[in-house]
C-alpha cells in the first residue's frame, strides 16, 4: 500500500497577507503516514482522534494549502476528490488544516449538506452512515415549520460525526450569514441517497404525530419544538420548508458554549514547507526541537532572507534551510534533513539554546504545579534538570521565571495601563468607593489611592477613631512605597482603611496620601494617629489633621 506523509495543524487560524494570499498560523502540528487512497470520512476519523472536540459544540471546516503563482490560497477538503487533489502534492508535505468555531443560535451549518428546494418531496442526504431527512410543506397542509434536522442513522441512532449538521440550511438563509452553498453530490451519491429514500418512505408513522412535532404558522419564521431538557433554546430561523425528525423526542436542543478542546502542548514539530511569522519565530521553534531532541545547532548562514542551521558538531548530516518568501515577511522551511549521523547520548549540560525566552516558554504552563505556590528560580533550575538534563545558572533561571510570568500574567507596563479601568470598575462594583490616580506632566505613575465604600461605611459607623498609619518599601521593578491606613475592630482584629502608593517617603507623598484619607474620611472628632518617628508623617499630619492627636511609638 502506497503511504505518504501529511501534516494536521490544529488550534490556529487563518491570516489574510497583503498580497491576497492565506496562511494558518498560531497552530499546533502532529505528522503521521496516512495511505495514499485515503478517503474524506477517513481523515475526518483521524483528525476526531488527533483534535478533541464536540461537534454539538463546535463547527469544524478542514483545508488544506496550495501554492498558485507563487502565492499561496485556502482550499476546502469536503469530500474525496478534495482529499485526492491534496494527496497529489508532490512538492511539499500535505498541510491538513483543522478550523474550530463555536456553534451559536445562528452558527450551526453544516458544511457538505447540501440545500432543498421549497417543493422538494420527501427525500434524504446521506452523510458518513447518518441520513437527513425532509417532507414538503404540501404533505401536512400548508406551511409547516419544526426543528432543524438531526442525523439519524438508518436503523438505530448513533453518535453524531464530523460534519452532522444541527441547524435549517437553505438558500435564503445562506445569503443572510454569506455561508457558501456546498457542491451537490455526484451521480453515484445520488443513486445511494435515492436507494435510501425508498427504505425511509416505508416507515409507517401517524401524519397526526407528525404534525404536532412542529408548529403551523404563516410566513417563513420558524421556532423549534418546545422540547423537555434543561439546556433548551428556541432559534428564529428563517426557513424554506418543513423539517421532521424521526424518534425527535429523544433530542434536546441547547447551545452549550463550554469548550472542550484540550490544551496544546509546547511546539517540538518541523516539517518541510511550514511557514513562520518570521525568522524570529522559526529559530524560537528550532531551539526548542533542539532541547527536546537533545543537540545543539549554530547558525552556518543567516541573512534577511536565508536562514540555514546545522548540527554542533561537525560533519553531521542534520540541516535546515529556511527562505523569506517574496511576497511577505514570513519564511518557509525549504529544506529539513532531520537526521543525525552524530551520536545524541551525551547529556548537553550546557545547551546554548537554552536561552532564557525558551525555558520561560517552557516554565509557563507550570508556574502554579508546585505544591500550590508560584514557582522560584530553583525550581526552574530543577526542573530543566530533570526534564532536559541541562544545568542552567540562577542569573537566567530568573530571566525565565519574568518571562514566563509576563507570558502568564502580562508585564508591568501593562499592568500600570490597567489601572484607570481598575479604578473606574472599582468604584462602579463597590458603592461609595474613593480612587485617585495622579500622573506627571509627560503621562508617567506617580500616585495612587484606593478606600473601599464598606470600609470607609464600617469605619464611620463602628470602629474606633483610631488610625495607624505606615509605609512599606517594594520589591517590584519599578520600586516605590505603599502607604496603608489600619484600624482595630471590635474583636482586636486589623481593619483596613486605606492603600496608596508612590515613589518613595517623603513630604509630597505623604502629604497627598493623608489629604487623600481625610477626603474619604470627612471630618472625625477625636481622631488618634499612631505612626512610627518617620518625619515626614509627622509633618504631613499637623498639615492635614491639625486637631487630631499624634501618638509616636517607634
Amino acid at each position: 500500500m502506497n503511504r505518504v506523509r501529511i501534516v494536521i495543524s490544529y488550534n490556529g487560524r487563518w491570516e489574510h497577507l497583503p498580497d491576497e494570499s492565506q496562511r494558518f498560523v498560531g497552530s499546533d502540528n502532529q505528522g503521521m503516514y496516512v495511505s495514499k487512497d485515503m478517503t474524506y470520512e477517513e481523515l475526518v476519523a483521524i483528525v476526531h482522534t488527533i483534535v478533541n472536540y464536540d461537534v454539538n459544540k463546535f463547527n469544524i471546516d478542514l483545508s488544506s494549502i496550495s501554492i498558485v503563482l507563487g502565492s499561496t490560497c485556502r482550499t476546502f477538503i469536503r469530500n474525496d476528490n478534495d482529499v485526492q487533489f491534496m494527496l497529489g502534492e508532490d512538492r511539499v508535505i500535505p498541510q491538513v488544516c483543522v478550523s474550530v468555531t463555536e456553534r451559536t443560535a445562528g452558527n450551526v451549518i453544516g458544511n457538505d449538506i447540501p440545500p432543498l428546494e421549497n417543493n422538494q418531496q420527501l427525500g434524504s442526504f446521506s452523510g458518513s452512515n447518518q441520513v437527513f431527512t425532509q417532507r414538503s410543506a404540501t404533505e401536512g397542509g400548508g406551511n409547516m415549520c419544526g426543528v432543524p434536522p438531526v442525523a439519524v442513522d438508518h436503523e438505530d441512532l448513533v453518535e453524531p460525526q464530523f460534519g452532522d449538521v444541527f441547524g435549517c440550511r437553505n438558500e435564503q438563509y445562506n445569503e443572510q450569514n454569506n455561508y457558501p452553498n456546498p457542491e451537490v453530490d455526484n451521480e453515484a451519491n445520488n443513486e445511494q441517497v435515492n436507494d435510501r429514500v425508498d427504505d425511509l418512505q416505508n416507515v409507517d408513522e401517524d401524519p397526526a404525530q407528525i404534525e404536532t412535532r412542529g408548529k403551523h404558522v404563516q410566513g417563513v419564521s420558524c421556532t423549534p419544538l418546545d422540547m423537555p431538557g434543561p439546556s433548551e433554546v428556541r432559534y428564529n430561523v428563517t426557513v424554506s420548508a418543513t423539517w421532521v425528525i424521526p424518534g425527535a423526542d429523544s433530542y434536546s436542543f441547547g447551545i452549550d458554549t463550554t469548550s472542550t478542546l484540550a490544551t496544546p502542548e509546547p511546539r517540538t514539530m518541523i516539517y518541510k514547507g511550514q511557514f513562520f511569522s518570521s525568522k524570529k519565530d522559526l529559530k524560537m521553534l528550532v531551539g526548542h526541537f533542539a532541547m527536546h531532541h537533545n543537540f545543539e545547532w549554530k547558525v552556518k548562514r543567516s541573512n534577511k532572507t536565508t536562514l540555514h542551521l546545522v548540527c554542533i558538531i561537525d560533519d553531521c548530516t542534520w540541516k535546515l534551510r529556511a527562505v523569506r518568501r517574496d511576497e511577505g515577511t514570513y519564511f518557509q522551511v525549504r529544506s529539513f534533513v532531520n537526521e543525525h549521523s552524530c551520536p545524541l547520548e551525551e547529556i548537553h549540560r550546557r545547551h546554548r539554546q537554552a536561552i532564557a525566552v525558551i525555558i520561560g516558554e517552557v516554565v509557563a504552563p507550570r508556574l502554579q504545579q508546585h505544591d500550590g505556590r508560584l514557582m522560584r528560580p530553583k525550581d526552574v533550575i530543577a526542573d530543566m534538570k530533570t526534564m532536559y538534563g541541562i544545568q542552567i545558572m540562577y542569573s537566567k533561571a530568573h530571566d525565565a521565571l519574568q518571562y514566563a510570568l509576563s507570558l502568564t500574567y502580562g508585564t508591568h507596563e501593562e499592568a500600570f495601563q490597567l489601572l484607570p479601568s481598575f479604578a473606574y470598575v472599582l468604584e462602579q462594583q463597590n458603592p461609595g468607593t474613593i480612587t485617585d490616580l495622579q500622573c506627571t506632566d509627560d503621562d508617567k505613575f506617580l500616585y495612587f489611592f484606593m478606600s473601599l465604600g464598606s470600609s470607609i461605611r464600617g469605619f464611620r459607623r463602628c470602629i474606633r477613631p483610631v488610625i495607624a498609619v505606615d509605609g512599606t518599601h517594594l520589591k517590584g521593578r519599578f520600586g516605590g512605597t505603599m502607604f496603608v491606613a489600619t484600624a482595630q475592630d471590635g474583636n482586636e482584629q486589623v481593619y483596613p482603611v486605606a492603600f496608596g502608593y508612590g515613589d518613595s517617603e517623603n513630604n509630597l507623598s505623604w502629604k497627598w496620601f493623608l489629604e487623600c484619607l481625610r477626603g474619604a474620611l470627612g471630618n472625625i472628632d477625636d481622631l488618634v494617629f499612631i505612626s512610627d518617628r518617620h518625619p515626614s508623617i509627622e509633618a504631613g499630619i499637623s498639615k492635614v489633621f491639625p486637631y487630631a492627636t499624634h501618638t509616636i511609638y517607634c
